[in-house]
């Protein structure tokens, strides 16, 4: 038996992951910024995104991967269109540069384009989208990665999953944010299922025979939401974040038949005050967030909500509460702070 699952504050939790990466080499800055994206993931209830990832972020450091020290470079800059080399960092580093510097051009050109590549697992894509959103921007951003689900019609992983996460200030929790992706479920999702040996609902995942999967210890390849269109969306986002980048991932990988660890993406962030005024288009959202919750309902369906208002709802209640870690995760986590002398933070045990 493990230790039972325990409840831990957004500061405890956040600075204990900040020194667990800079036992790693990584400077405070940039552990504090891994820090802030992985709990923000456990805090909204995408714990799949969460601290759960640690473990796997540390093999990458072992493979050399991700590496705690590297510096994205600015490799191209065309006003409000510039592109990132991030050599090799954190996924999560990278992002909150690519996501300052669209903010940054945003401001001065109105809107601000940028692509990055190179980089490690980027984190919960609706982080960045997120806070350009708090900043009163609307915002575009998506990655591709390593080929973790089926195109469409084909048996093997040949296509990412092409998280994809769109914001906007307004609605009743102060940002409209839709955080999804290409595939049925995650492939963080899966390496849970799998972890817990659920039965998966048929059209999720296929084995690696490449038949329809269930058994989500067998399971081995997602399946695209929609069909072709999410095979579709996968393949052109893999154009417009590594291939426009110059760093194609997805046709080297399939030539060699293996997988990789890297990271491309792309961010448009838009400045509404160019184009309107901000109270006008905070008007229209009340508007239309009250239209959407005034809809008739299905029989059973006590409310609609906004995209991203439940993960809101969670993450208030988190701070409140505290953040519950699954009892697995918290082993692996233990086993990780002893291996690298790393003190653990202060919990209170949950049932």
């Amino acid at each position: 038996m493990g230790a039972p699952a325990p409840k831990i504050s957004e500061a405890a939790l956040s600075d204990f992951v900040q020194r667990l990466f800079m036992s790693r080499g990584m400077s405070a800055e940039n552990a504090a910024k891994i820090a802030s994206v992985l709990v923000w993931a456990d805090m909204r209830g995408s714990d799949t995104h969460g601290v759960s990832r640690i473990p796997h972020y540390f093999g990458m450091i072992d493979k050399g991967a991700m590496k705690p020290a590297a510096v994205p470079r600015l490799q191209a800059d065309f006003g409000a269109l510039f592109s990132l080399d991030a050599q090799g960092a954190a996924g999560p580093i990278a992002m909150v540069q690519l996501l300052d510097g669209a903010q940054e051009r945003a401001r001065q050109f109105g809107v601000g384009f940028g692509v990055m590549s190179r980089a490690t697992h980027a984190g919960a894509i609706g982080f960045y989208a997120e806070q350009a959103a708090r900043n009163g921007f609307a915002a575009i951003a998506f990655a591709a990665g390593p080929p973790l689900m089926a195109y469409e019609g084909a048996r093997i992983a040949s296509a990412s999953t092409a998280p994809l996460a769109m914001a906007v200030p307004g609605g009743p929790e102060g940002v409209v944010l839709l955080d999804m992706a290409a595939s049925q479920i995650s492939n963080g999702r899966l390496k849970q299922a799998r972890r817990d040996k659920e039965t998966l609902p048929l059209g999720w995942a296929l084995d690696a025979e490449g038949h329809p999967a269930t058994d989500a210890t067998k399971a081995e390849t997602l399946l695209p939401l929609g069909g072709p269109k999410g095979s579709g969306f996968a393949l052109l986002n893999e154009v417009f974040t590594s291939v426009l980048a110059g760093a194609p991932l997805l046709s080297p990988m399939l030539a060699q038949g293996k997988k990789g660890h890297g990271q491309s993406a792309t961010m448009i962030i838009i400045d509404i005050a160019r184009l309107r005024e901000p109270a006008d288009f905070a008007s229209d959202m009340d508007a239309l967030s009250d239209a959407i919750k005034a809809l008739p309902r299905i029989e059973g369906v006590e409310e609609l909500r906004l995209p991203g208002e439940r993960g809101a709802r969670a993450l208030k209640q988190a701070r409140l509460q505290g953040i519950k870690i699954d009892a697995k995760v918290w082993d692996e986590l233990v086993q990780v702070a002893q291996a690298h002398h790393v003190a653990l933070p202060e919990t209170g045990e949950t049932k």
